[in-house]
């Protein structure tokens, strides 16, 4: 007889039960901030590229005969991060279409800080097209 009154106290007991409902939650909670930062910073390097991408598409537009090099500085010079290493600059001339364009390409890569994430690096990129004469 006692063994069951035990056993119906333990089993109806529900302290603790609070800490474990939080351990759930709040785990789920912490990866979801996590994954929004995340999102927030790679949308921040990507509008950091789109900005460098328009200065260089802007240099072209001014003086078609710049050479590959200068609009490679160019877009370098407005990139306000500090670390861009993994930075690609790709400019290509393309006289397939009836028009000349000018391609310009900027890529950088983006390591995740959430650990458990199976993508943990990618690559952000940027394309501007310029139509050149």
């Amino acid at each position: 007889m006692k063994v069951i009154k035990r056993a119906k106290h333990i089993w109806g007991n529900e302290a603790g039960s609070t800490a474990v409902e939080f351990a759930t939650v709040g785990l789920l909670a912490i990866v979801l901030c996590l994954g929004i930062l995340e999102v927030g910073r790679a949308l921040h390097l990507a509008n950091e590229l789109s900005f460098a991408a328009d200065r260089g598409t802007r240099l072209v537009l001014l003086n078609p005969e710049v050479s590959d090099a200068d609009v490679e500085a160019e877009v370098r010079a407005h990139l306000r991060m500090a670390d861009i290493d993994g930075l690609v600059i790709v400019t290509t001339h393309n006289t397939l279409d009836p028009q000349t364009t000018r391609v310009l390409s900027v890529s950088l890569p983006l390591t995740l800080f959430i650990p458990t994430y199976p993508f943990q690096s990618f690559r952000v990129s940027v394309e501007r097209k310029v139509p050149t004469p």
